[in-house]
């Protein structure tokens, strides 16, 4: 008989166990999918959202850099061409007198000196013969001597450049400054660019020539780099030499014996055969992103503002596509995915407390069930049990929902520039419920607490409008989704002394039904001065309004209830009742004016001491 009742009473047990394992997997086994499979669409959603802003950021950047170096090359050619033609060298090549040379001297003087791009500025006649020279000379320009100009006659710019027709431009490769025969250091890019001056009868009289810094264009790609991620920004030759690099040891490879086998098409061949099959493209290999453009500086695809000029080079072969520049910007794989590696390893480790803390919820909701009559027995016995599972729950659900609504939040925010009509529909829809949700748990803990004394007012000295900034930074999306200007009117002067925390449930409760209850277009203000002691701050809007008979009701819990916002938006029910007890147990006071298509005024105060 004895061994009978222990068999019953071993039965009863695990029974009452299977039932609430069973519970708990019915409830948690669903929610947990969902939870998983949202989250695994906001993830992917939100990473491809921003590799498409990185592949636009860098698309961006390297269109930006290839019209800044069109636009560096084409100042010269056109400061070339202004300086062609002044009226100072018109009148020299008429007749070559003393105060005429100096006065062209001095114009080109004037160039280097307030240009600071040209290392030289050169008239040569048409025998080669330097006729002036200005040398920028480390930053202190200078016209160089009669007698210390010399025969240029048989350098290759020069036979180039007096072969050329009335408008037509020499322009250089880029390559380092030569000088005896040795690469002048420290190094100096030097782009040639010249173009035959003739006198009013129509005869050659010699060339315009100027030494460009190369060096300035290849500066101005320090200048431009990829905010959100670490991308290198290269510019190379035709032979995948780098003109600017990674890092300077790896530059002008081609112009040192020891160092040509240091190049970017050896580094990144599988990379550098896509990039010589196009003329602009983005591509991602096992390498990274590389997305790139092809520039043509000594020919037409150099855009030009003149289409009179015609570009030409020192050899024949560099007058055809075979002369080219690639801008690259290349961002590393390890770079690239370094932020959703690390995203990844943060939602899984949230998952697992996500799932901890359901599967807790679940269990404990399983024995709810499981011992609901006994529940009830002792609900009616002691009401405070109903408070603490209530606040457990509160407490349970906050932090799990709080992470929802921040991948929510990213969803929203990313998703609007898609044009995947579907996916911002059912982000909305579960941002809209979450936060719903989250607003209401965190008003009834709060609602709970303050029931309970468990509120402390810990006052502190701040600045009210700060605080009200910071208030409608975190309710900008809702604002801006119903293009609702939000205007904050306090003196940034107005320092009080309140809980600051208090004060902000507060406002940020009725400033978000002020959003809730206006309409497009319309205004929420927030004011708020000191009198008698007494801090006075209103929250107005020019909504909806309400009738007489809500106002009576908007503070009182047994009849208050959420009506719908403006766009269907739900409330919690609670946010006024909370504002009112909060303010009321600091010995303040509450109240709203309002009338039905012109707006309402919230308005509260609270002491202040003396000072």
């Amino acid at each position: 008989m004895i061994s009978r009742l222990i068999k019953h009473l071993s039965e009863s047990i695990d029974k009452g166990r299977f039932t609430t394992a069973l519970n708990t997997v019915l409830v948690f086994i669903p929610v947990f999918s969902i939870i998983l499979i949202v989250t695994t669409l906001i993830l992917r959603t939100q990473e491809k959202m921003e590799l498409k802003l990185v592949r636009n950021a860098e698309e961006s950047i390297v269109d930006t850099k290839f019209k800044s170096v069109e636009s560096a090359i084409n100042h010269v050619i056109n400061d070339l061409f202004i300086l062609k033609s002044e009226t100072h060298i018109q009148e020299f090549l008429a007749d070559a007198e003393p105060d005429i040379i100096e006065d062209l001297s001095q114009d080109m003087l004037n160039i280097v000196k307030y240009k600071k791009i040209y290392d030289q500025v050169r008239l040569l006649d048409e025998n080669g013969m330097e006729i002036i020279r200005v040398n920028y000379n480390k930053g202190n320009p200078t016209i160089v001597s009669k007698e210390n100009l010399q025969s240029k006659s048989n350098r290759y710019y020069f036979t180039e450049a007096i072969c050329l027709s009335e408008n037509e431009v020499f322009i250089s490769p880029l390559d380092l400054n030569i000088e005896n025969n040795q690469i002048e250091q420290p190094l100096k890019p030097m782009i040639r660019v010249a173009t035959p001056v003739f006198d009013q009868a129509g005869v050659k009289r010699g060339i315009l020539l100027f030494n460009f810094f190369g060096q300035t264009i290849l500066d101005a790609f320090d200048n431009y780099s990829d905010l959100m991620v670490n991308n290198k920004l290269m510019l190379l030759n035709a032979e995948g030499y780098w003109l600017k690099g990674e890092s300077a040891q790896n530059e002008w490879g081609f112009m040192y014996e020891d160092r040509k086998d240091i190049k970017f098409s050896n580094l990144y061949k599988d990379a550098w055969n896509k990039i010589m099959s196009k003329e602009s493209f983005q591509f991602e290999n096992n390498d990274g992103l590389f997305t790139f453009q092809t520039i043509y500086p000594l020919m037409g695809g150099l855009k030009n503002d003149s289409s009179e000029k015609t570009f030409v080079s020192n050899e024949s072969d560099l007058l055809s596509k075979s002369y080219y520049w690639k801008i690259v910007s290349y961002v590393p794989s390890e770079i690239l995915y370094a932020k959703q590696n690390k995203r990844r390893i943060y939602v899984a480790f949230l998952l697992v407390i996500i799932s901890a803390s359901l599967f807790l919820i679940s269990w404990k909701l399983a024995k709810v069930k499981a011992s609901r009559k006994k529940a009830l027995q002792l609900l009616k016995v002691n009401n405070d049990t109903k408070d603490k599972f209530f606040s457990i729950v509160a407490h349970d659900l906050k932090g799990p929902f709080n992470a929802l609504l921040g991948f929510s939040d990213l969803l929203m925010s990313e998703v609007r520039e898609e044009e995947n009509s579907s996916i911002n529909e059912y982000s909305t829809i579960i941002h809209s419920t979450l936060k719903n949700t989250y607003d209401f748990l965190i008003n009834l803990l709060d609602w709970s607490r303050s029931q309970t004394n468990g509120i402390e007012y810990e006052p502190e000295v701040f600045f009210l409008s700060d605080l009200v900034d910071e208030i409608f930074a975190l309710l900008k999306l809702q604002a801006d989704k119903k293009e609702i200007r939000m205007e904050n009117i306090v003196s940034d002067q107005l320092k009080i002394v309140a809980d600051k925390n208090i004060l902000s449930a507060v406002i940020r409760n009725i400033v978000t039904n002020a959003l809730k209850y206006s309409n497009s277009g319309d205004a929420v203000k927030v004011s708020a001065s000191i009198k008698n002691h007494r801090l006075f701050c209103s929250i107005s809007d020019n909504g909806v309004g309400i009738d007489n008979e809500t106002i009576d009701k908007l503070f009182h819990l047994d009849s208050n209830r959420s009506t719908l916002g403006t766009d269907n938006e739900k409330g919690t029910g609670l946010g006024l009742i909370l504002c009112r007890e909060l303010i009321e147990k600091h010995n303040g006071l509450i109240g709203v004016e309002s009338e039905i298509g012109k707006g309402s005024n919230f308005w509260f105060d609270i002491p202040q001491p003396i000072k």
